[in-house]
């Protein structure tokens, strides 16, 4: 996309774009039980203060919760806006590919903090449990190794009760979004940075990349390819010669999930989204109907 140089008729209009998505997504029964679930615990803790019980260190979590649903929030309708402007101002067939540093940025910052938030809520559970220290790296679980812990406490040798509303709700934040979500964000932080297609993903907009072939299960692969791709086996021989550096059997191969389409990444988002906030709210009013903050509650 070409960006126009007049910055005054661009920005303006994305930033329009931005306060109708955030004006749609905060009148929504699910942001707005999120709010009041979380107003609960924080009108409990500003009226009476910290009672010196580990318990209440699943507030801490929860503020951090708090913080990272509206970041997501936030990112999520910039990279809607951003996208809205690119697909409007943009005819799909005017480039061979089409990308929008903007909308990535702001997908990156909504997939990383949905990831984050998924383990930020199981901890907050653990933290009710568990007077775990969070300057300690062994001490801190994530979210697969919580579940396990209060879905079958006696196998790690350890007793805790009332924990099935709590595993209920985490359980929601599982599935296929979640799944394609982690493995963004895994790609992103591990692997080669995904690509972001702002319309279809098509087979020309991958940029194959050079793979050594060294196994003798993967060259037996190799050569079954080669066999269906040319029947003919003197070409066969030719084209596997020239797939040899230094002695080395090489093949062009197009990197999984390196390349994803906008429609597809937004979906994910927007259920994880859904998801968070619907756990979080759950979580939240089970907690302030728990001691200590029932406790506090009853003093008001």
């Amino acid at each position: 996309m070409k960006e126009s140089s007049d910055s005054k008729s661009f920005l303006p209009k994305v930033e329009t774009y931005f306060f109708e998505e955030a004006e749609n997504f905060v009148a929504t029964q699910d942001w707005k039980q999120f709010e009041t679930s979380f107003d609960q615990i924080n009108q409990a803790l500003h009226k009476n203060g910290l009672p010196f019980d580990y318990r209440f260190n699943a507030v801490n979590w929860a503020f951090n919760v708090n913080s990272l649903c509206k970041e997501i929030m936030y990112s999520y309708c910039w990279m809607k806006a951003y996208a809205r402007y690119y697909q409007e101002e943009t005819t799909r067939n005017s480039e061979p590919t089409h990308t929008d540093f903007r909308v990535s940025y702001f997908a990156d910052s909504c997939i990383t903090r949905i990831d984050s938030c998924q383990d930020k809520l199981a901890l907050m559970v653990w933290a009710y449990y568990c007077p775990f220290n969070p300057e300690k790296r062994d001490e801190v679980l994530d979210y697969p190794k919580i579940i396990d812990r209060l879905e079958f406490p006696v196998k790690f040798g350890i007793t805790i009760k009332e924990q099935d509303v709590f595993l209920a709700s985490l359980k929601k934040l599982g599935g296929e979004d979640f799944k394609r979500i982690k493995k963004y964000r895994d790609l992103k932080i591990h692997r080669m940075e995904p690509r972001i297609e702002m319309f279809d993903v098509a087979s020309h907009h991958y940029f194959k990349y050079m793979i050594p072939i060294l196994r003798p299960k993967d060259i037996e692969e190799f050569n079954e390819d080669l066999s269906e791709q040319y029947p003919d086996k003197q070409l066969q021989d030719i084209v596997r010669k020239g797939c040899y550096i230094n002695g080395v059997l090489f093949d062009r191969k197009k990197i999984k999930d390196s390349i994803w389409a906008f429609n597809e990444v937004e979906s994910h988002i927007k259920t994880c989204i859904v998801k968070l906030l619907n756990t979080s709210s759950e979580c939240f009013q089970a907690l302030s109907n728990r001691a200590p903050l029932r406790k506090i509650k009853k003093t008001q």
